[in-house]
Formats: C-alpha cells, sequence, structure tokens
C-alpha cells in the first residue's frame, strides 16, 4: 500500500516509539543530555510521521493534498531541526555547554531558527518546495536547509575531535556513526529520489545511542541509585578541560567502618541509601555522587553555586544530630569540604588525591575543611607545574653526598641525589616533590635522568681515580613498575663505558616490601645484569629482617632515627648495636645515615659499621664543589 519508501518510514517510528518507551521506562529523572536524547528521538519520530503521510497520501484512493503537505511541512521541519539538536547533543557529552553563556547559544540556534522561518514562509513563497498536484517539487531555496544542517555537523565533528581525550571511545564511535548515517543517507537520496532513509537510518542510529552513550546501567551506584565514583570523575575530567568554574562539597563519613563491623554490611548500605536520599532532598539528585566508602559529592553549576553554603550549612546541622536507623541511633562523624574548580582542584588528580585522602578523625561530629585546608591543592599543583618545566627545561639538578669508609678513613663512593630549585617556589624538598612525581608519572623520567647524570660524572670525570668505588642511585618503586627499566639502564651504562658494578641501586624499605610479580621481575633482571642493591631507609616501619634479606642485598642503610635515637637511651643503643651485628654477621655491609658529629662517627665505628653518610663529613652538593671535597679528604692533589 505504502510503497518501498513508505515501509522505511513505518520502521523508523517503530524504532522511535520502542526506543522513547525504553528510555522513559528505565529512567525517572533526567539530565540535560537525557531531555536532549528524547528531543533527538521525538524529532525523528514526528519526521518519520510527516514523512509516511508525504508517502500515503499522494498514493491514489488515499490522495489528500492538504495532509501530504502537512505530513512535508512535518518532515522538512523536524528533520532539518535534527542537526542543532544533535550537535547540542554532542556538545553536552563533551562538557562544552557549561562554559558558554545565554548569548552564545542565542548566536548557536540563530541558523536554525532561519531554517524554521524558511519553512514556515514557503507557505506563502514557495521557494523551498512545492507541489504539482500530487508529485513534490525541490526549489531553489533547499540548498540553503542543508547548507545550514552540514555547517552544524561539521561543528559537531569539532567538538568530536577537540574533546575527544574526555570521551569515551564507544560514544565517539557511536556518534561519528551518526554523521557518517546522515551524510551517506542525503548522498542516496540525491542519486535516487525514491530511495528516502535519511530517517530511518538516523533512528537506527539513535537505537545505538540509547544501548551505548544513554545506557546509565554502568554511571549508578547500585546501593544508592546515585551516580558513582566513575561519572563523578569523568564529569570533572570533562569541566576542568572545558574550564568551567563550578563548586564542590565532599561529605566524608569517617566511621562507616565502624558501623559495618558492629552491625554488618547490609546496615552500613541502608545508611548510605539514607544519606543519599536526604542529600536527594536538600540539592538536585542528578548532581549527587556517592564516591564509595562513605564519601558523597555535590556538584554545582552556573547559579547552582550561589546555594553552596546553604547545603554546607544544612549538612552540618543534619550530622550534628544522632540518626535513628532500625531504632538503631548513629552517631555519625563527619568532614565536609567546599572546594571550587579550578581555584582549589584543576586537576583530576588532585581531585582524586582529595577523595582518597585520609583525614584524621576530629572530637567534632561535623568539621569543615576550609579554604586554608585546601591550600595543600595548590601546592600540589604548582610543584607539579614545577617539575614539567624542570623536565622541559632540563633545569633539574643532580648533587651528590660523600660516603666514608670507617676503616680506610676515605670518601669510598657517594649518593647522587636530585634536587628541584623552581624560580617561584624556590627549594622543594625531595619529600614534597617525589610523591608528587611518582603519583603523576614524572618519577620514570627524574629517575633517568638523576641515572645518567651519575653515570656521566663518574665515567667523564674518571671518579675512581679520586677514590670513589661507585654512585648510589636511588630508585623509585614506581620506576620498578617499568618493564623497560633494564634495557634503558643497559643502554646508558654502555653509552658511557661503564660496568654495572659502578653503580649501586638503592631503593627504600617501604619499595621493597612490594611483592607485584612486575617490581620483582624488573629486580631479577637488574640482579642478572650484575647490579647491586642497597636498601635505604631501613627501621623506618616496614622492617621484617626475614623477608628483605631474602632479596639479598649488599648494603642496608641504616635510618637516621637508629643513631639519634641510640644517643639518647640505651635501650635504643643495644637494638643498633644489635642490628648491625646481625647485618654483618649475614655478609652484608652497614651504611649508617644521619652522622652530624664526630662523637656519633666515632660511636657508629665502634659498633662496626662499614659506612657513614652524614652532615659531619659533607652536605650534598653540587658536582665541582663534590669533586674537590672528595680529593681534599682523601688527600689527592688537583
Amino acid at each position: 500500500m505504502t510503497g518501498f519508501a513508505g515501509q522505511y518510514y513505518i520502521s523508523s517510528i517503530a524504532i522511535c516509539l520502542t526506543t522513547l518507551y525504553v528510555y522513559l521506562r528505565r529512567n525517572k529523572e533526567f539530565r540535560l543530555q537525557g531531555i536532549i536524547f528524547i528531543l533527538i528521538a521525538l524529532t525523528e519520530l514526528v519526521a518519520a510521521i510527516g514523512g509516511l503521510f508525504c508517502e500515503v497520501f499522494v498514493l491514489p484512493g488515499f490522495s489528500n493534498l492538504l495532509l501530504a503537505k502537512t505530513g512535508t511541512y512535518l518532515y522538512m521541519t523536524f528533520h532539518t531541526v535534527t542537526s542543532p539538536i544533535f550537535c547540542f547533543y554532542t556538545m553536552i557529552i563533551a562538557g562544552v555547554n557549561k562554559k558558554h553563556t545565554e548569548r552564545f547559544f542565542l548566536i548557536f540556534f540563530a541558523p536554525a531558527t532561519l531554517n524554521l522561518l524558511l519553512i514556515f514562509q514557503n507557505i506563502f513563497t514557495h521557494n523551498i518546495f512545492y507541489f504539482i498536484e500530487f508529485t513534490y517539487r525541490r526549489s531553489y531555496l533547499m540548498s540553503v536547509l542543508y547548507v545550514i544542517s552540514a555547517v552544524y555537523l561539521v561543528a559537531a565533528i569539532y567538538y568530536l575531535v577537540r574533546y575527544h581525550s574526555v570521551i569515551a571511545n564507544s560514544t565517539v564511535i557511536v556518534l561519528s556513526g551518526f554523521m557518517l548515517c546522515v551524510c551517506v543517507s542525503v548522498l542516496i537520496q540525491m542519486v535516487f529520489p525514491r530511495i528516502l532513509i535519511e530517517t530511518f537510518m538516523q533512528s537506527i542510529v539513535v537505537l545505538f545511542i540509547l544501548m551505548t552513550i544513554e545506557n546509565s546501567s554502568g554511571l549508578y551506584d547500585e546501593t544508592t541509585n546515585v551516580y558513582n565514583r566513575r561519572s563523578f570523575l569523568m564529569e570533572n575530567l570533562r569541566s576542568l578541560e572545558n574550564k568551567v568554574s563550578y563548586k564542590i562539597i565532599l561529605l566524608k563519613i569517617m566511621n562507616t567502618r565502624y558501623y559495618t563491623k558492629t552491625f554488618g554490611y547490609r546496615f552500613t548500605q541502608e545508611v548510605m541509601q539514607d544519606i543519599a536520599l536526604w542529600l536527594s532532598s536538600i540539592s538536585n539528585r542528578n548532581w549527587i555522587y556517592d564516591c564509595q566508602n562513605g564519601i558523597f559529592a555535590i556538584m554545582l553549576y552556573g547559579k547552582n553555586q550561589n546555594h553552596a553554603k546553604e547545603i554546607v550549612d544544612k549538612i552540618y546541622k543534619e550530622f550534628s544530630s544522632d540518626w535513628i536507623i532500625r531504632n538503631i541511633s548513629i552517631s555519625f562523624q563527619v568532614q565536609v569540604c567546599l572546594a571550587r574548580v579550578p581555584h582549589d582542584i584543576n586537576s583530576v588528580e588532585n581531585l582524586i588525591y582529595l577523595l582518597d585522602l585520609n583525614e584524621s578523625k576530629t572530637e567534632n561530629r561535623v568539621s569543615i575543611i576550609r579554604e586554608e585546608q585546601l591550600r595543600f591543592m595548590q601546592r600540589r599543583t604548582a610543584i607539579e607545574n614545577a617539575l614539567q618545566k624542570a623536565l622541559q627545561t632540563n633545569s633539574l639538578k643532580v648533587y651528590y653526598q660523600p660516603i666514608w669508609d670507617c676503616k680506610a678513613d676515605k670518601i669510598h663512593s657517594a649518593e647522587a641525589l636530585v634536587r628541584l630549585i623552581d624560580d617561584d617556589l624556590g627549594f622543594i624538598p625531595p619529600d614534597e616533590f617525589i610523591p608528587v612525581a611518582e603519583m603523576n608519572g614524572t618519577i620514570a623520567a627524574i629517575g633517568q635522568f638523576v641515572f645518567e647524570d651519575a653515570c656521566n660524572l663518574f665515567a667523564t670525570k674518571k671518579l675512581k681515580d679520586i677514590g670513589i668505588q661507585f654512585m648510589e642511585v636511588n630508585l623509585s618503586g614506581v620506576q620498578f613498575m617499568h618493564r623497560s627499566l633494564p634495557g634503558i639502564f643497559a643502554s646508558t651504562l654502555e653509552h658511557y663505558k661503564l660496568s654495572a658494578q659502578d653503580v649501586n641501586l638503592e631503593i627504600s624499605e617501604s619499595a621493597a616490601v612490594n611483592k607485584q610479580e612486575t617490581f620483582q621481575q624488573t629486580m631479577k633482571n637488574l640482579r642478572n645484569m650484575k647490579f647491586k642493591f642497597s636498601l635505604d631507609d631501613y627501621g623506618t616501619g616496614y622492617s621484617n629482617a626475614s623477608y628483605i634479606f631474602n632479596m639479598d642485598f649488599d648494603i642496608i642503610k641504616i635510618d637516621k632515627t637508629f643513631l639519634w635515637e641510640a644517643e639518647k637511651k640505651e635501650s635504643a643503643k643495644i637494638i643498633l648495636r644489635n642490628t648491625i651485628r646481625m647485618i654483618k654477621e649475614m655478609g652484608i655491609k652497614v651504611i649508617a645515615e644521619g652522622v652530624e658529629t664526630k662523637e656519633q662517627r666515632d660511636f657508629i665505628a665502634g659498633l662496626g659499621c662499614d659506612y657513614c653518610q652524614g652532615y659531619f663529613f659533607c652536605k650534598p652538593v653540587p658536582q665541582e664543589q663534590f669533586i674537590e671535597y672528595v680529593k681534599k679528604y682523601n688527600g689527592i692533589e688537583s
């Protein structure tokens, strides 16, 4: 009855109705993205209905020119607005919409408004399309509609390419498929005017969008039924990429473990459900996130930011008194943080750090983390920037600290220590910038920089001639997770014509207890290359002699606190003496750190220590100053 093209429209109507039914049944509340998706499905539905009218009411026995024209106007109107709506949908997914003003969107939708006006005026002018009896004909301004639609598609492509880093790959593929379908179907219809498949192909892609992009199964927390941690991080990633200003309220329930241990997991989950429900009563549920482990977040954009303090006050008041759940009185210990983005937080890494930060509990039921307590975030960001700049400009410094041989009374070796001195921040201590480097991934580049500098100094200055037997180079536990590390070190040694015995690799005690397969394999490979290992910071809290000594270290560096405590307490002196004796009986050399006075040097040497390191001999100094010191101490003429 309806012919070939009519069957496509009927199929499109069925697909769009199914899509809308499934989506509306599955979702009770909608963000802007969901509303625009519904709008896309509705425009495809009405366009398909209009197209069906065009086909049906020109057939013999059903002919009705008014209904045919009505169908054409419906099809043309709703088919034309699909491109700008789809482009706006792409903007929402990329997070671009949040940074633009109302004026921008007035300009953005101006071409689409022009299209609609052209279609409306066609009623009087027929310069877009017209009918000769029941035959549809295009007029000279039809191309304007297609050009404007094409502009929106080009804009959507731009947003996909520009912000692909913050959009899931599957989402990019589906949205690209939508645009490809539009282009292909238009070309088909230009060559074969009777094959009207534009709406059909687009409705197919709308169905795929439902199954992929709008599939919310992985976005919600199953217990609390609000958005989960992954959704929270992705939303922040998009907003940060677009340089949007907004506020985040973090609510941390500090004593969830206690209630889980006391009343069980299911009870705690019920508590989390009640908290999520209460938060939904004071804020939009669509901007509440369950970030796991009793941590909830609320994101506030635009004018909603003005309510941030009001929400914090409500949280403070509500959690200052007990909750009654299952007739059990629950006393929460809560921390609330109000952070401004990007003023307080300007990266997802900083946000993760804040989420996972184990704050110490306070005596107050509710404690508010104030602005001054967020300054560590700004400091961390400044250090990150300083690190990046130092790596790019090759301005990191390597200082060297001599290590003294107790028996020979000579400087025997040296430890290479990286230093970061920034133009704006000044000297940044290693214990401050190394953890940042480990977190943001720059530690591998820093480690290689230090290794290369130490090898270069050892080879070019012929340090063996002045008594230096080897260089101590620190390795981060993170570096061991790079399988390419042995190959990189081998290449560097070959370049400077050194052997692995010329460099001692030093790892901290906390890193040494790493049982991951990659860590252990990397260490084994370095061992096979004849590298020797020193264990740093022995005695700082991870000590397990039976495990650590099985790793076959060549040198154990006893942490400075051992020596300093031994000066104060007899018990600490006994522990230090027996620790040194135990290590030496295992055939391992001992270095005592933190030697700052002659008395400490004589004391530690008297206990049988092999080497000493500390400010009594020399602080870490630049290359030339180090060489001059070694020559002078070892009695070598310049």
